[in-house]
């Protein structure tokens, strides 16, 4: 069990005893309401198609749409089944906020398939751009291209995607194309996988940007119920990766998205191998309380409580970038910081809204992320006497939130 307030943080962070985590951010986030089926992201920021998958999968974590009654649950559908294009099938933002159309479709019709997949229905139309894969040669090819095979920035993103729709479309018409596709997928993959098990050959791609861009490529193997290979050194570079506040990411006070995925590798691996299942129990109990400790006052959760804004700053974090034993890590770190710091990286844009946020502001993004993380941790060692993450639901439906805690 962990005990104790994580509240000697910050004074605004939320203690832990005997607090609901669902009860608490269930109430924040009716904050946020715009409609029956719109959610601002943050207080200050709008709302999207894209937060209103995201509060949907808060819910539903949550079993808050265990309650809703038909009228709702229709009321849900024909909203998020009104953004597809029966041309392609993809899922569109009406007005294009992200400069790379492509990669905000995708990221779109991922969210839109799963929350469809929540409510107990499907999309409208037929994923037609899936056309363009017809077969093996046109998936390697495809790969090739994206750099998958390098580790190259977002290809990680990118190879997942692709094996989402296959899947998604294979289960639902058992087309034979389609299941050619993902064996082409999986063949590439293991080709391609490096020493460390991510994709690329320099030095970032064997460490934390390895595991962070690799994390999209394990999720389709973790649910095809397919060998990974190399799943022991994945698992040291995860532990090795963990800084002294028990975060992963490259930053001080972590990010929901590197956090998220080093924790969904360790769980997994937790559940499917023996292998360094002490040293894995004790880096999750250390990551549930340090993700305990960015749930701000109003009870949702932010990326970082430990904003880089100034010289004193950076030099107040030195103890930060020389976690762990692994120089490596340590100039990454520090890059990493220097270069939020440099470049004034203080509003994060992500392109699902026109809007920005601060690192410390509670938005949908980090606390559907950050809930996720802790579910999936409770699920396999229990650390909070609290029985709105033991009773979590996790998405049955392939793409971010699939979880399955059955080995």
């Amino acid at each position: 069990m962990i005990s104790g307030s994580i509240a000697t943080h910050s004074v605004s962070s939320i203690k832990i005893e005997n607090v609901s985590i669902a009860a608490t951010v269930v109430d924040w986030l009716r904050t946020l309401k715009v409609s029956s089926t719109e959610y601002k992201i943050n207080k200050t920021a709008d709302a999207t198609i894209f937060t209103s998958c995201f509060a949907l999968f808060i819910l539903d974590l949550f079993c808050e749409t265990d309650k809703f009654n038909d009228s709702e649950r229709e009321g849900w559908i024909s909203y998020i089944q009104s953004y597809q294009d029966e041309t392609d099938g993809y899922f569109k933002l009406r007005v294009q906020l992200h400069q790379d159309q492509e990669r905000s479709w995708h990221q779109l019709t991922c969210f839109c398939i799963s929350a469809l997949g929540i409510l107990g229905s499907v999309p409208l139309f037929r994923l037609r751009f899936l056309e363009k894969w017809q077969t093996q040669d046109d998936v390697r090819r495809y790969l090739l291209e994206q750099g998958c095979h390098e580790g190259r920035h977002s290809s990680g993103n990118k190879a997942m995607f692709l094996a989402i729709f296959m899947t998604y479309e294979f289960e639902r018409t058992g087309d034979q194309y389609l299941r050619r596709g993902i064996e082409a997928w999986f063949n590439f993959h293991d080709e391609h996988q490096n020493s460390h098990g991510f994709w690329g050959n320099n030095l970032q791609s064997k460490y934390m940007h390895g595991m962070q861009n690799g994390f999209h490529q394990f999720e389709i193997y973790f649910y095809w119920k397919r060998h990974l290979q190399r799943l022991a050194q994945i698992v040291d570079v995860g532990l090795m990766m963990q800084d002294r506040d028990g975060f992963f990411g490259p930053t001080p006070g972590g990010d929901a998205c590197h956090d998220y995925d080093t924790i969904h590798t360790l769980v997994t691996a937790h559940r499917l191998a023996e292998y360094r299942n002490n040293d894995i129990a004790d880096c999750l109990k250390k990551a549930a309380a340090a993700i305990r400790s960015n749930q701000n006052s109003d009870g949702g959760f932010c990326q970082s409580r430990k904003q880089v804004c100034s010289r004193m700053d950076l030099m107040r974090h030195f103890p930060f970038y020389f976690s762990g034993h692994h120089p490596y890590l340590w100039y990454y770190r520090a890059r990493r910081t220097f270069g939020v710091f440099l470049r004034k990286e203080q509003i994060i844009q992500t392109g699902w809204t026109k809007e920005g946020r601060a690192w410390a502001d509670s938005n949908l993004w980090d606390t559907w992320f950050r809930c996720l993380a802790l579910a999936e941790i409770e699920s396999v060692l229990p650390c909070f006497s609290d029985t709105s993450l033991r009773s979590a639901k996790f998405h049955k439906t392939i793409g971010l939130g699939y979880f399955n805690p059955q080995k």
